[in-house]
């Protein structure tokens, strides 16, 4: 019982005093791999990292669902074309 008390005040204590200093202008023009792109997360995380400027390489089992996701990466981005995708 003292053990799981400790842990919760220990967790308590770390969310308190956590500094969340994430900046999203860090990850413009960083190189990104992605596997699993063409859907899912992975898919999700390709359009959140175009949006954000990063340069991104897309895996997936398929060429055609992953030149769909590609497609549509350029489509949110501003990146002009410059992401590549492997099969």
């Amino acid at each position: 019982m003292k053990v799981l008390l400790l842990t919760g005040l220990g967790a308590l204590f770390f969310a308190y005093y956590w500094d969340d200093n994430f900046d999203p202008a860090s990850l413009q023009g960083a190189r990104v791999l992605l596997t699993g792109a063409n859907a899912g997360v992975g898919e999700e995380l390709a359009y959140h990292y175009a949006r954000l400027g990063s340069h991104l390489v897309l895996t997936a089992h398929t060429e055609a669902l992953l030149q769909k996701a590609w497609w549509l990466t350029l489509v949110v981005s501003t990146l002009g074309g410059r992401d590549k995708w492997i099969t």
